[in-house]
């Protein structure tokens, strides 16, 4: 890891351990840093990676932060959290995002070669619905790009909701997907929110893990695509159902 990035990331690592976040540095770095740095965070947790995760998966997100790509995090599965279930609420700000979850089948290990749609389609064993919980470590969320990703894309952790399919199916392409909160008028989206193509995400993903040396996908693993309803504000209290067209839901509550 690049010297400089050693301060910063011992300053989210103790934000993650603790309630108190880290003061954000008053200049951004950068992206190759920023993954230098996240993945310095992850490795001190002595955790495997579970999920990871994609963000800035549409081109407005994209353009907002002047990334030319998404951009890319981790979790471990100590940061699955149960479909139905209740999760504490911290910090000042937390968000939540529909997203549609890839479970792998097979390894996709690094090669010089890039997957192809139908490699990476044959791998799954799984299609989930998925809330992702999101929060930063540091003191606000208004971050430059090579902070967002050394706070891991802000991921905070994953809510895997029903099995959708045992594998792609075309209908996920451009599935109608809803997040609600409480009684409020649901947030309408859809899986084509996602790069067009959910499963471009992912074949995006499979080449962009063996091009940076991070071991490709591997069997068991989790990828948590990409926002379909873009970011939505949670507060104490809420109720957050995500549902994904007739196919099934993902449910979690905020604790008050």
């Amino acid at each position: 890891m690049p010297i400089g990035d050693l301060s910063l990331a011992q300053a989210l690592l103790a934000a993650r351990r603790s309630t108190t976040p880290a003061a954000v540095p008053a200049d951004d770095v950068p992206v190759a840093q920023a993954y230098a740095t996240q993945r310095a965070v992850h490795v001190a947790l002595t955790l495997p990676v579970m999920v990871w995760k994609l963000g800035l998966t549409s081109e407005g997100a994209r353009m907002a932060h002047g990334a030319h790509e998404p951009a890319v995090g981790r979790l471990p599965a100590s940061d699955i959290f149960c479909n139905h279930g209740t999760i504490d609420f911290c910090g000042d700000e937390m968000f939540a995002e529909a997203e549609l979850v890839f479970e792998l089948g097979e390894d996709l290990p690094p090669r010089a070669q890039a997957y192809t749609r139908a490699e990476v389609a044959a791998a799954l064993k799984g299609v989930w619905a998925g809330i992702e919980i999101v929060r930063t470590r540091f003191e606000h969320s208004d971050l430059p790009l090579g902070l967002l990703i050394a706070d891991n894309v802000m991921g905070y952790g994953l809510v895997l909701g029903d099995r959708l399919a045992t594998g792609w199916e075309a209908r996920f392409a451009a599935m109608p997907v809803t997040l609600t909160l409480d009684a409020d008028a649901p947030v309408a989206g859809s899986t084509d929110r996602v790069m067009g193509d959910p499963l471009d995400a992912l074949v995006w993903l499979a080449n962009w893990l063996c091009v940076h040396g991070e071991g490709g996908l591997r069997a068991e693993q989790l990828v948590a695509a990409g926002s379909c309803t873009g970011v939505t504000e949670i507060h104490r209290g809420d109720t957050i159902v995500a549902a994904f067209d007739q196919a099934g839901i993902a449910r979690v509550v905020l604790s008050a």
